[in-house]
């Protein structure tokens, strides 16, 4: 009787810890949906403000054997308005037009890169030093180029991407407003040689609601918007106060830390945006999306301490910034949060109604943010296998955690300007 009656005690307290722990890992989604929920439910059309100092802005075009997309990037980025390479770049502040400089930085290259860009127009600084890898290399050495030519802010913009053509001026309207670093729509093209499949429009939609629905919402609600690495911004000014010393996996998280910690709030600018292709190839969205979770991962578990000290100073925009570096991805929230309606704890199935709640809205915003809403809709009958191919690729995301993980090209097809 005493050993049956231990038994159902360990079984309790073993299920209650499991309760436990899947409310812990979901909280932080949870947390973040609900910010970003309400961030874009009560976002209306601000007033424009004074501007407040004069912006010269560059644009920086990391690059590592980008040479099959360069020059469509560079022409799409020369029709945004930057100036190509034979074009005088004015060092002079008092000059009455500033000319855009493009600058791709051509890192470690194994291919043609540095030269297709160079023939499409843009100014080229190749960096070859084996030892010096990572992003975060190259766009100090693209900084440091842009200041040189008389730049005091800097726009990033990815080698496989399109800029909207109002990019340049909308980017440089809100730093010369006085933001401290801006970040525009970054969304995934679908494939434009044959009708995308629906695991492919749920991948897009999956990748709109991270970098568009949340950043928009968190604006709205006066967090920081957030940095994706790609059509972001950033004042001279500003990396004075906050170097630009990052250099993981996941550089754009840790520098997106880096300006909350210093109290600076990035900017969304809603009407501009860049476009990436879709990887084609399976195992490449395997390997890009283990990366981006696991540089996460390892950004979130060091920046932990320095967040909640900040918390208890005062820093409520760090509240914010802890929920989303520790946010699962949607897709593995979904799956515990399954997982803890199949546990027999009653608060436990209470608190997983109201998530699923949450992931509903956040979803149906995230679809209709989109250009074809019924399409990705019909696309979530899907989501299951996503779910499962998501767990699959764990080990994967594991060992991309690791702090020397490094920066590399996602396998994409060629792309005509």
């Amino acid at each position: 009787m005493e050993t049956s009656e231990a038994l159902i005690l360990q079984s309790t307290f073993l299920t209650e810890g499991l309760a436990a722990a899947m409310a812990v890992l979901t909280v932080p989604l949870l947390a973040d949906l609900a910010v970003c929920i309400a961030g874009n439910l009560r976002r209306g059309r601000k007033a424009d403000a004074a501007k407040v100092r004069e912006i010269r802005l560059a644009v920086v075009v990391p690059a590592h054997d980008e040479e099959a997309m360069i020059a469509r990037t560079v022409q799409s980025l020369l029709k945004a308005g930057c100036a190509p390479a034979a074009s005088p770049i004015a060092g002079d502040c008092a000059a009455a037009a500033w000319s855009v400089p493009l600058i791709v930085v051509a890192h470690n290259c194994t291919d043609r890169t540095a030269a297709v860009a160079a023939g499409a127009g843009a100014r080229v600084v190749e960096l070859n030093h084996v030892m010096m890898r990572g992003k975060g290399v190259a766009l100090r050495y693209g900084f440091e180029a842009a200041r040189a030519a008389g730049a005091n802010a800097f726009l990033v913009v990815d080698a496989d991407s399109v800029a909207s053509r109002n990019l340049v001026s909308a980017t440089t309207a809100a730093l010369e407003r006085g933001a401290a670093a801006t970040q525009c729509r970054y969304e995934l093209e679908l494939p434009s040689s044959r009708p995308a499949t629906s695991l492919e429009r749920l991948r897009v939609l999956a990748f709109r609601g991270i970098n568009v629905l949340r950043a928009r919402g968190r604006a709205g609600l006066g967090f920081s918007a957030g940095v994706f690495g790609n059509g972001f911004a950033v004042a001279d000014s500003t990396i004075g106060r906050v170097p630009f010393t990052v250099d993981s996996i996941c550089e754009d998280l840790e520098y997106h830390v880096c300006l909350v910690l210093a109290r600076l709030r990035v900017e969304w600018v809603e009407e501009a945006y860049v476009h990436a292709p879709l990887a084609p190839v399976r195992s490449a969205q395997a390997s890009q999306e283990a990366r981006w979770e696991g540089g996460r991962f390892h950004v979130a578990t060091r920046a932990t301490g320095r967040l909640l000290a900040s918390i208890a100073r005062g820093n409520w925009r760090a509240f914010e910034m802890l929920a989303e570096a520790w946010s699962l991805p949607i897709s593995r929230g979904v799956l515990a949060l399954i997982l803890a309606a199949c546990l027999p704890v009653h608060w436990l199935h209470v608190f997983a109604i109201a998530g699923a709640a949450l992931v509903l809205a956040y979803v149906l915003e995230a679809v209709f943010l989109g250009n074809s809403p019924w399409r990705d809709f019909a696309a979530l009958a899907v989501a299951p296998v996503h779910i499962l191919w998501k767990l699959a690729i764990t080990p994967l995301v594991l060992r991309q955690s690791r702090g020397s993980a490094e920066w590399d090209r996602t396998q994409r097809e060629a792309q005509t300007p």
